[in-house]
């Protein structure tokens, strides 16, 4: 499973876009973003939607793999 803080962290390096650029464009705080980016801080998803939007991602959900 991947840990969404470090995709995010990831993603906006190899796009070269800084923090304060990436949260002004995806609308939340820089303090928010850096709580993300951390691991510290959680996102709503209307906050995820907007930064990997922004990053030109997209949030899929599965079913995790149930045992018997």
């Amino acid at each position: 499973m991947h840990q969404i803080h470090k995709v995010i962290k990831e993603r906006r390096s190899i796009l070269g876009i800084t923090q304060e650029d990436l949260a002004s464009m995806a609308g939340v705080s820089l303090r928010t973003l850096k709580a993300i980016e951390t691991g510290k801080g959680n996102p709503s998803l209307r906050t995820l939607q907007n930064l990997v939007e922004v990053l030109g991602m997209e949030v899929q959900l599965g079913l995790r793999q149930t045992y018997a």
